[in-house]
């Protein structure tokens, strides 16, 4: 299993400010064809080191932390003017891409809430595209949410009550709930990456107030809707694949790797949700053999 650098060891580490009062911490490693990676939730781009370790010698690798996610007292609070709709997010990832001078075609790489992001900017610029990976994403019509990311989401003031209350008790006794609960959901995952999540996550009141206003928005009724053209119409256009945790807790029948519409569809066996960490050195020779 592959494991994260400690955080002071970082390489390419950069704060880029953007519009509308929005700042993201972006890792910017290696020098090549150039990969970018959106990250899920609860975590921040420190899920790719794993994955950007095995490429940075060939590619350079762009992992910016989503608006509102970080590490612990370094996060930047999402301002007001962002939304998470998604337009917002779209528009997030052309900006970023033209802060860092990067014009011409990227690979895109996906897990978890990174797809919702990624999907449809990828599929209004499929001519920037040189190949899209997914990575046990939720980025397809019909998903039901599992009970706690309805919670989350919930808009009346006494369902976002309850909402703000639980999301308190991840950080009860430095996280030792979630720490507990985490674990158990996740076995893939070594002690020193449970540690992390619990550190940047758990413990990270920006990022859990963040989540709160982006599940607001994700668990909307209909949210979802045309998201299996976007899906369709990037297919079309350029190499995809989809790279499939099995034993995902989350996401925890196997067949939603087909709602992903890949060219190429790839189950890994026990290796639960979270793939660009655990599988880290497969995604990175598939995306190395990338024609």
């Amino acid at each position: 299993m592959s494991s994260a650098p400690p955080a002071h060891d970082t390489p390419g580490q950069r704060t880029v400010a953007l519009s509308k009062d929005l700042t993201v911490r972006v890792l910017d490693q290696g020098t090549g064809p150039v990969v970018l990676l959106l990250h899920g939730n609860p975590d921040n781009a420190d899920e790719w080191l794993p994955l950007t370790g095995f490429l940075r010698d060939n590619f350079r690798c762009i992992a910016p932390d989503l608006p509102g996610y970080g590490r612990r007292n370094a996060t930047h609070e999402l301002p007001d003017g962002f939304d998470y709709s998604l337009r917002a997010q779209t528009d997030f990832v052309s900006e970023l891409l033209t802060a860092l001078g990067i014009d011409g075609k990227i690979t895109l790489v996906v897990h978890d809430i990174g797809g919702i992001m990624g999907v449809p900017w990828a599929a209004q610029n499929t001519s920037r595209l040189r190949a899209v990976l997914y990575t046990n994403t939720v980025a397809f019509p019909h998903f039901r949410w599992f009970g706690l990311a309805r919670l989350f989401g919930s808009r009346s003031a006494w369902g976002r009550f309850w909402a703000s209350r639980n999301m308190g008790l991840i950080g009860w006794s430095h996280g030792r709930l979630f720490r507990s609960q985490f674990s158990k959901q996740n076995p893939q995952l070594d002690s020193r990456q449970i540690e992390r999540f619990v550190e940047d996550f758990a413990l990270n009141d920006v990022a859990k107030r963040t989540t709160l206003r982006q599940f607001r928005q994700l668990t909307r009724e209909g949210f979802f809707d045309g998201y299996d053209e976007m899906l369709k119409t990037i297919s079309r256009a350029v190499p995809t694949l989809a790279m499939w945790g099995e034993g995902d807790p989350y996401l925890k029948d196997p067949r939603f790797a087909e709602q992903m519409f890949a060219r190429e569809t790839l189950h890994l066996p026990n290796v639960g949700h979270w793939v660009p960490i655990v599988a880290a050195a497969q995604l990175a020779e598939k995306i190395r053999r990338l024609p």
